[in-house]
């Protein structure tokens, strides 16, 4: 251990220990365990209770080291992770957890309740919404519906700041200081972050949206990439080989978006131009995910790694992402929710950090910028991770 769990009715007790494997269990009310940092053995035969060790791959995972997160010896990462806390909301999960800037957390659950957790875990509030997921203005404000059809603004303690009809809707997509975007029916719908109606506009129902320096591009059911100005005005339009697939993303006056026919496109954000596009043998469901290093990341039959001039550094087939996707971490990093019940984390490189089979079917995962990760899974438990 290179941090044992504190004495004390908060701390937690031993069950049972191996060479470089120790169980470990701790409850405060809703938030279970408190910072535990585990080091590696490497010998993974000596530890019965560790997951077994993913198949082999390129480059290779070596071995289960604790019961929850398994280590790779890489040059870039040799830590397994540090478990921070783990909530239990009594209710499975509706749709994403959103992150604000202090590393606080909201999402909503399956019986109708809003929840905020601050960056340790503690559970600031809980009130009634709809929708299926909410999310966080830079203030710290939480936009979520109120009802099917009204968009609200709540304060971190609960209280609403104001309410806007806007149709039916599952809730924001993209929100900054300047505009909250939602889809309600087959219109993109922009709200100003004081609840007034800044603009409506047809573009078919959006699955996906990213904000960008000039307003938004959303990836719609109609297979088309939008771009829209900060007005409303349909600033271009793209249509990937075999329609959009998978997510949009924004970065450095780059759009990035996957095709139902295979692989990622980069368009020019201000004129929708293609800049390049890197195939793939089946459609994209999860990402691109652009890390700040400039890799993107993008899953389909493999998970695969792409440079910012649109070159393929690497695939893998052992970690297909599944339905949560692909979260970018830190600098030039990505949390891989894949198929099997695996999370994994890798490097630019498409080097291991660690991997994990003990959060159980992921359905839900986000990062926030201090580099926190937080997974929810089948249970509605949350595991949030550093």
């Amino acid at each position: 251990m290179f941090l044992a769990p504190p004495s004390g009715d908060m701390g937690g007790e031993y069950t049972t220990g191996f060479a470089g494997c120790v169980c470990i269990f701790a409850s405060s009310s809703g938030v279970s365990s408190q910072q535990v940092g585990v080091g590696v053995y490497e010998d993974v035969d000596t530890c019965p209770l560790c997951p077994t060790p993913l198949p082999t791959a390129t480059p290779t995972p070596k071995a289960a080291g604790v019961p929850w997160a398994s280590s790779t010896p890489a040059a870039s990462a040799r830590s397994a992770g540090v478990l921070m806390w783990t909530f239990d909301p009594g209710a499975l999960l509706r749709g994403r957890i959103a992150t604000g800037a202090d590393g606080s957390i909201s999402f909503i659950t399956r019986d109708g309740v809003l929840h905020g957790l601050n960056s340790s875990g503690k559970e600031t509030m809980r009130r009634g919404a709809d929708g299926s997921s909410p999310a966080v203005l830079p203030d710290g404000t939480v936009v979520a519906m109120a009802s099917k059809t009204a968009l609200a603004a709540i304060s971190p303690d609960g209280a609403t700041l104001w309410n806007l009809e806007i149709g039916e809707s599952a809730g924001p997509l993209a929100a900054t200081d300047r505009a909250i975007y939602a889809s309600a029916g087959g219109d993109l719908v922009s709200v100003s972050d004081s609840g007034s109606l800044n603009w409506r506009v047809s573009v078919g129902p959006v699955n996906t949206a990213a904000v960008t320096p000039d307003g938004v591009v959303v990836g719609t059911s109609r297979g088309a990439v939008t771009a829209l100005a900060s007005d409303g005005a349909v600033a271009w339009t793209f249509q990937p080989d075999g329609g959009f697939s998978g997510s949009v993303a924004y970065a450095d006056d780059v759009v990035y978006a996957g095709s139902a026919g295979g692989g990622v496109y980069a368009m020019d954000s201000r004129t929708g131009n293609p800049l390049w596009h890197v195939n793939a043998t089946e459609a994209v469901t999860a990402g691109p995910a652009v890390a700040p290093s400039g890799t993107i990341f993008a899953g389909a039959d493999t998970i695969f790694g792409v440079s910012a001039d649109g070159q393929l550094r690497w695939k893998n087939s052992t970690l297909r992402p599944g339905d949560a996707g692909l979260i970018v971490l830190g600098n030039d990093g990505v949390f891989d929710a894949a198929t099997g019940d695996v999370g994994a984390v890798l490097t630019g490189d498409g080097s291991y950090v660690w991997t994990s089979r003990s959060f159980g079917k992921i359905t839900t995962a986000s990062s926030s910028a201090s580099g926190m990760l937080y997974v929810g899974t089948s249970t509605g438990r949350i595991f949030a991770v550093r």
